[in-house]
């Protein structure tokens, strides 16, 4: 763990899966699909933030197996 915190890239790709955490928990799919800019990237943000297959926001996601 001491030499990937050393690393200098670590901490840029830990800052970029960090925002795009705390994005796509902010914004729902739908409002954020309306959005023009956000709506381009957030097929990225949800892969940034490892949300790929299991997003709760999604109609089939996690929240309707409950």
């Amino acid at each position: 763990m001491d030499w990937l915190m050393s690393q200098p890239w670590f901490f840029h790709l830990a800052t970029m899966v960090l925002c795009a955490n705390v994005v796509t928990m902010i914004l729902k799919d739908r409002y954020a699909e309306d959005l023009p800019i956000v709506g381009k990237l957030w097929p990225i943000l949800n892969w940034f933030s490892f949300n790929v297959f299991n997003n709760e926001n999604a109609p089939d996601g996690m929240d309707k197996k409950k």
